[in-house]
């Protein structure tokens, strides 16, 4: 995901899933949370992935 999306694509994703994530806790239902946390966490990783050095020596643009 890190390599496939823009870093602002990345970053609109993961403020959608933090509202996602916000709204689910607000409603009480657990598998709403469970779906809501499981996109949040793809988000999260994905952009901190991009700040590593493995990812900026493997998909260094030339």
């Amino acid at each position: 995901m890190a390599k496939k999306c823009s870093f602002y694509d990345l970053q609109r994703g993961y403020q959608n899933a933090d509202l996602a994530l916000e709204r689910a806790s607000y409603s009480g239902n657990q598998k709403e949370l469970k779906n809501a946390m499981k996109e949040h966490r793809k988000y999260e990783y994905a952009l901190l992935y991009r700040n590593t050095p493995e990812f900026k020596k493997k998909f260094r643009k030339r």
